[in-house]
């Protein structure tokens, strides 16, 4: 009996990152599986774990298994790929919240985004600038 397609549907209780490292795919981050690399189990019978043993797997076959969840390196690399300049990425303070504040210079304009942590806000500049990269769709 052949496996069921994975499912994007996530428990509430479900690490925020995970939720946003499933819009980064949707956005058209590709994941080249690397032993080291975090990922999710999709049935989410694991929710994270590292990428310890391919047992023979292909890319494709580990894509269709896991979400791959970027580490803050990585995605500063995906930035760099892109050719996207990091001009700021750190604790922003006000009086009333502290947050993590990323802003990237792009080809196509400025893009600024806020989170609880450093990683997720770097994720979410990566989304943006993902969608922002692809090319416009006429109706």
């Amino acid at each position: 009996m052949g496996k069921a397609a994975p499912s994007n549907q996530l428990p509430a209780s479900a690490d925020p990152f995970l939720h946003l490292a499933y819009d980064l795919e949707i956005a058209g981050l590709t994941w080249h599986p690397e032993i080291g690399d975090e990922v999710a189990d999709r049935e989410g019978k694991q929710p994270v774990a590292i990428l310890v043993d391919p047992q023979g797997l292909t890319p494709l076959e580990l894509r269709s298994l896991y979400v791959w969840l970027p580490t803050v390196e990585q995605l500063i690399q995906q930035f760099e790929a892109r050719q996207a300049i990091l001009f700021h990425a750190g604790l922003e303070l006000t009086e009333t919240e502290a947050s993590y504040k990323t802003v990237i210079q792009a080809r196509f304009g400025h893009i600024e985004s806020r989170a609880e942590s450093l990683r997720s806000s770097l994720g979410l500049a990566l989304r943006d600038l993902l969608v922002g990269a692809l090319p416009d769709v006429l109706n």
